[in-house]
């Protein structure tokens, strides 16, 4: 409070009641903002488990992080239900990845806080998933107990589908027990529930689980009909597990009937199924099966192949859960280093918010006493003038720090604009490496087995070779561009411009290409004076013409024609790549102008990564030249690249 406002409550007593019933008001607004506060955490608090449990099957480390953030947020408002679904979905992936010891310590940290705030619906779903992980260790009779527990909850909320699923559980937890009788009705009494709700995946799941209890009891023909009925489900929902899993128990009883050509069939192709989803246990159990078949028809060759299908299984399946072990206890490590620095950050908001709630209950205090005794104040003339300075010179501090704080706020957001960018830069990077690089080396796989087991005609190989030597020229292409444009990207490659003798660069470009020419009978013009020279970067210059040649030849059709043509003149250089090609329309120059991501096949349907051209662009900048598209849909294309002198 200023001396000149106290002089004024001096003066005038009424003004010191109204001083009280602002601060009242204050403390009103102050009261009712930080129940507003709760409300916006907590509702941060469940988008934060909505992140964590929908990116769990796609991103692990996404996943807890976001958990982990919900988990301790809680922690600081006291939310209870908030760090319960973080704990139950933290605990739904260890189980999901074979950890079962600490997903159960998890589950039951969630189950003791849904009991203190009575969720009776989360209790049973806790509780079922706990059942769950009894029963993957062995433990039946625990596991029927909860299930049970389960079963009551449900069946008073009317949840039709967890009673289904609850139902075929028990069933199953009984068969295990070898009580085919009993577990019989309980699957039963899901499909009748739900074929009276259309509910298709406890349909399914009932007929497969009658199927195994039927042929546990020796009634293989009924045991078929059931796998059938749930194999085509199954279908209708393109499940490849759940196909692979009936169709191992078709083939089962198909060994058992003799039936083995039908049954090697049936296991080949269930093969495919559980390949598609990586699903290691189903892929070993049918090449077992298909390795019993062979020996029973006496095919030896088929036996050692397959079983070194089976080596091969099983020296992936170790180096994928080595790689995952390994990713997971780095992804633990740094999740509880995450968390103890979120704690910390906790512990020293609340500190600070402890300090301030203590400075504004003693301000608080002071202006009430202040309030009440102003009447009794006399303040020296001098200390008003005194005090007005010292109050100026906090205000002019004040207005520096706010001043540092936008400068500060400016930065942050210049370096949340940087990562964002390096954001994009990796998922282009990863979206290239994954698609045109993987896919060329799993075909040249493909073509090489074919030729190298003379599985085809020696006509049709020499093809599957010519097509193998295009598409490694292209990879190479692409290799080359990648690994050039990420030196300059990331290493802040320096240009080093030299005089350049461009008819030199061309000549060699010509000779790289010239089985693309033939192959497509294309007249190549290198019509560039050979003492023609250009000030510029003998690498990237190189790398541009390279692409600019490359695509003239992709949108080409046969019998056409390319220029390549250079012209001196107004202190600068301009060298044209000219073909007689499809040419591009205005929507396709315009998304290469603005730098997107753009490709498409060429008249002999070579594909290509969309990286080229941008590269191209980004080189001659760089330079201080430019790019220009001339171009007419079904005219051909003109692309130009100009540099100064």
């Amino acid at each position: 409070m200023s001396l000149s406002k106290i002089s004024v409550l001096n003066q005038n007593p009424t003004y010191s009641f109204r001083l009280i019933v602002q601060l009242i008001l204050s403390i009103c607004i102050l009261s009712n903002a930080a129940s507003q506060s709760t409300v916006d955490t907590i509702a941060l608090i469940n988008s934060y488990n909505q992140v964590g449990f929908e990116s769990k099957k796609s991103d692990i480390t996404k996943a807890l992080t976001n958990l982990h953030l919900a988990q301790n947020l809680s922690k600081k408002i006291g939310y209870k239900r908030g760090q319960a679904i973080s704990y139950m979905y933290e605990a739904g992936i260890n189980q999901q990845q074979g950890f079962s010891k600490r997903a159960l310590s998890d589950f039951y940290n969630a189950l003791v806080l849904f009991k203190t705030i009575n969720d009776t619906f989360n209790i049973a779903k806790v509780n079922q998933l706990i059942a769950y992980s009894l029963l993957t260790t062995g433990n039946y009779d625990s596991a029927l107990k909860v299930y049970d527990s389960s079963l009551i909850v449900y069946e008073k909320l009317k949840k039709s589908q967890e009673i289904v699923n609850v139902n075929n559980s028990i069933g199953f937890v009984l068969l295990k027990k070898n009580q085919v009788k009993e577990a019989i009705s309980f699957f039963e009494k899901a499909l009748l529930i739900s074929n009276s709700i259309s509910y298709k995946y406890g349909i399914k799941k009932a007929y497969y689980y009658l199927g195994l209890a039927k042929e546990q009891a020796g009634f293989d023909f009924i045991a078929n009909d059931y796998f059938l009925q749930s194999l085509a489900i199954d279908r209708d929902i393109n499940d490849r597990y759940g196909i692979a899993l009936n169709e191992i128990s078709i083939v089962s009883i198909l060994i058992k009937q003799q039936k083995l050509q039908q049954a090697e069939r049936i296991a080949v192709n269930a093969y495919s199924s559980a390949k598609e989803v990586d699903a290691y246990e189903l892929e070993d159990t049918l090449i077992k099966q298909i390795v019993l078949i062979n020996r029973l028809n006496g095919n030896s060759k088929n036996v050692v192949d397959w079983q070194d299908s089976s080596i091969a299984l099983l020296k992936k399946q170790r180096v994928k859960e080595n790689e995952y072990a390994a990713n997971l206890l780095e992804i633990i490590k740094d999740q509880l280093d995450q968390r103890l620095e979120n704690e910390k950050a906790i512990q020293r908001a609340e500190r600070v918010s402890s300090e301030q709630f203590y400075i504004i209950t003693v301000g608080t205090f002071i202006l009430i006493i202040l309030a009440v005794l102003v009447v009794m104040v006399f303040i020296n003339f001098q200390k008003q003038k005194l005090f007005g300075r010292e109050l100026r010179a906090k205000n002019i501090l004040i207005e520096a720090q706010i001043s540092e704080l936008g400068t500060l706020n400016k930065e942050i957001s210049q370096q949340n604009i940087m990562l964002e960018d390096d954001n994009k830069t990796k998922d282009k990077l990863l979206s290239i490496i994954s698609h045109d690089l993987r896919n060329p080396l799993v075909n040249t796989k493909g073509i090489l087995n074919l030729v190298n087991q003379d599985m085809v005609p020696e006509d049709e190989a020499k093809l599957l070779l010519l097509q193998l030597e295009t598409q490694y020229m292209s990879t190479t292409s692409l290799l080359d561009n990648l690994l050039f444009w990420l030196k300059g990207q990331m290493l802040g490659k320096d240009v080093e411009k030299i005089k350049v003798t461009i008819f030199n660069i061309v000549k060699g470009l010509e000779d790289e290409h010239q089985l693309l020419l033939k192959r497509k009978s294309i007249q190549f013009n290198n019509m560039i004076e050979p003492d023609l020279k250009i000030l510029a970067d003998k690498e990237m210059i190189r790398i541009v013409l390279r692409n600019l040649i490359s695509n003239a030849i992709k949108f080409t059709p046969q019998n056409g024609v390319i220029y390549v043509i250079g012209k001196h003149f107004n202190n600068e250089t301009k060298v044209m790549v000219k073909d007689s090609g499809i040419g591009m329309t205005v929507e396709t120059i315009q998304k290469i102008t603005a730098k997107q991501y753009y490709t498409t096949a060429g008249t002999a349907l070579e594909k290509g990564s969309g990286f080229g051209l941008m590269l191209c662009t980004d080189l001659v900048n760089r330079q201080g030249g430019k790019l220009t598209i001339e171009s007419e849909f079904g005219k051909g294309s003109n692309l130009i690249i100009t540099l100064p002198d």
